[in-house]
């Protein structure tokens, strides 16, 4: 079993402490897996800049670094070779840090387990060139992984976006979430190891996570110590509202109904819905349809409009010089 410990935090802070207790506590339960730990702060991640450089190279079956030089492609090589993933990060305006956005963005697109199968599918009809088997397939393995928000907010909806941008990292890799662990109320905790509740629940994260590696998904069971969702796939308390009694939860998106028993809300999603959540190969196969239907449908668009958008993309162009006209 190989474990890794992803610190988006100050060296040595709060971040690095929880994770490392979480290791801590995978070690114990585990002493032959090998762990390694990664603090991000002073590494350079810097933003995806679209080029579609990655996925071109996944349909010619090549498995390219990413084009952007920096630190990036270490911490990716490293996420692929992991079986079990603990991952930290502060937040410090409602949502985790940048670096950790950057990442996913540019971690994500690589590592889509739909789109990775559709091309596998297509070189194996005959629709695309190569083999199958070219392709490196422990993009596709199975990987356990748990999160750590840590605020310093005593007020809870000023850490509101932690745990569910966290969530995002695994999706597109279908990792199978075992935790999100919501570390607010650091501002007044002084020093995790001044809270031993909250050391023992990292110590029980990791070797829950690292347990649940090992077990069917039928087997797994949430760990919820700072509270579950209302979301029954990410257990997050997110909804996106439309004004009937139609609910989503903007993570997984999947659709629910929603019903209020006096001052009790309630929230029904579906198991059909439940089964196409974002982070299960129907939720992100339905991604790939739609992204794949881009080209027949632009296209056309483009081409016929060819002369039209020359034009008009010198406003664009020359927006310097002509906004000084």
């Amino acid at each position: 079993m190989k474990v890794l410990g992803l610190s988006f935090g100050k060296v040595n802070a709060n971040c690095d402490i929880l994770s490392k207790e979480a290791l801590y506590g995978i070690h114990a339960a585990y002493p032959q897996a090998e762990i390694r730990f990664i603090n991000t702060q002073r590494l350079t991640i810097g933003r995806c800049i679209g080029c579609g450089a990655c996925s071109t190279s996944l349909e010619r079956g090549k498995d390219n670094d990413c084009v952007i030089k920096d630190d990036f492609q270490m911490v990716e090589d490293a996420v692929r070779e992991a079986d079990v993933i603990i991952v930290a990060a502060p937040v410090y305006v409602l949502q985790p840090v940048g670096q950790f956005k950057d990442f996913v963005d540019r971690f994500s697109c690589r590592h889509d387990v739909s789109a990775i199968n559709w091309v596998l599918d297509r070189r194996r009809s005959g629709q695309l060139p190569g083999q199958a088997g070219d392709y490196p397939i422990e993009r596709l393995k199975r990987r356990t992984v748990s999160y750590i928000s840590v605020g310093g907010a005593t007020t809870a909806n000023w850490v509101s976006m932690g745990t569910a941008t966290l969530h995002l990292f695994g999706i597109s890799a279908m990792m199978k979430t075992i935790a999100n662990y919501n570390a607010y109320k650091m501002g007044i905790t002084g020093n995790p190891y001044l809270n031993q509740q909250l050391i023992d629940d990292m110590h029980e994260l990791g070797r829950r996570t690292a347990e649940a590696f090992t077990l069917p998904d039928e087997e797994i069971e949430w760990f919820a110590p700072t509270g579950d969702g209302v979301c029954p796939v990410c257990h997050q308390n997110l909804l996106a509202v439309n004004g009937t009694t139609s609910v989503e939860c903007p993570i997984c998106g999947i659709e629910g109904k929603i019903s209020i028993e006096g001052d009790k809300l309630h929230v029904v999603f579906p198991p059909e819905q439940q089964a196409r959540a974002r982070g299960t190969f129907v939720g992100l196969r339905e991604h790939t349809v739609e992204i794949q239907g881009f080209g027949a449908i632009c296209g056309p668009k483009i081409m016929a409009n060819k002369d039209f958008l020359a034009q008009r993309m010198e406003r664009v162009k020359q927006f310097e010089n002509r906004i000084r006209e």
